[in-house]
């Protein structure tokens, strides 16, 4: 199954130390949020990404998947 790009609304401004949990991920601050956008491989990489969300004691306001129309072209896969 082919990755899905999701977009992950949290609330706040993430912690410049704390990102690095958040590697692959292309990260805007649009104040007073934080919009995390990626590719991951399956559900199982969703629930993750928001339980570490959850770890780092974020509050989580959005996660959305988005079309193939949506996804801005900076984040389309590059095939091998």
């Amino acid at each position: 199954m082919a990755k899905a790009t999701y977009h992950v609304r949290v609330s706040g401004v993430i912690p410049a130390d704390l990102l690095a949990e958040l590697d692959g991920l292309t990260v805007s601050v649009e104040p007073p949020e934080t919009v995390l956008h990626g590719s991951l491989p399956d559900q199982s990489a969703v629930v993750g990404l928001i339980s570490r969300i959850h770890g780092l004691g974020l509050r989580l306001i959005e996660v959305r998947r988005l079309l193939p129309d949506e996804v801005p072209e900076s984040h389309t896969d590059v095939k091998d």
